[in-house]
């Protein structure tokens, strides 16, 4: 049984519209009239000349069947992570029955047994005025005994730590928008990646304001992007 703290719960009240568009996610702060991009948008713009070569490599049918594949394994896993960690039986969920997740799942929940206690936030929609973008944290919790920012991801196979900066990247926002909220702050920052052989690859980063740096640069790239 995992423990959950819902005593800041209460800070992360604020109403965010999630506006999808072919340029993007954005969230309305309703009571400010503020749209702010979603850390994944701000990070999709960095990657998207990665991605066309990618493209243009494999090819259009290819790569779109690829990432949907991507998207839905991601989207499955994800969905059943998150029933496990509130401490519901996930046997019935239709995510579940597929045999790819039911292998990937049994890779994760020892992992997720050994190395996460206490909860503080789950699937938290949170915002930064002053970094400029908002988004919905995966996990704050005390990972091996440290409060953590986590992210699940899952991949194919294992990924070379280099593929992951941008990873961190992200996990850096979220580190920002709790810390302002609360005045707590995270000690490491967390990739909690699953493979389709249901291994876990668990990377840790605690030079955090490597990557908030990265996030701050790469904001005002983007909003010039948005401005030109």
């Amino acid at each position: 049984m995992f423990t959950h703290r819902e005593d800041y719960h209460h800070l992360f009240g604020e109403n965010l519209e999630r506006i999808d568009s072919p340029n993007g996610r954005k969230y309305l702060l309703e009571e400010k009239g503020l749209y702010l991009p979603s850390v994944t948008t701000v990070l999709s713009h960095q990657s998207k000349e990665g991605i066309a070569k990618w493209r243009n490599r494999v090819g259009e049918e290819a790569a779109d069947r690829k990432s949907k594949h991507a998207s839905t394994r991601g989207t499955r896993l994800h969905t059943v992570h998150e029933y496990y960690l509130n401490n519901i039986d996930v046997s019935a969920l239709s995510e579940y029955q597929v045999p790819l997740i039911k292998l990937m799942f049994a890779g994760s929940r020892s992992k997720l047994d050994k190395h996460v206690d206490v909860i503080y936030q789950q699937e938290t929609q949170m915002f930064s005025e002053r970094l400029g973008v908002a988004g919905t944290v995966d996990l704050i919790c005390e990972f091996d005994g440290e409060l953590a920012v986590v992210d699940f991801k899952t991949s194919e196979k294992i990924k070379p730590e280099r593929y992951l900066e941008n990873y961190f990247v992200q996990l850096s926002a979220y580190w920002g928008m709790f810390s302002e909220k609360t005045g707590i702050v995270p000690k490491k920052l967390v990739v909690f990646l699953v493979t389709e052989a249901g291994e876990v690859q668990i990377v840790e980063r605690t030079n955090i304001m490597h990557y908030l740096k990265k996030l701050t640069d790469y904001v005002h790239q983007f909003n010039e992007s948005q401005n030109a």
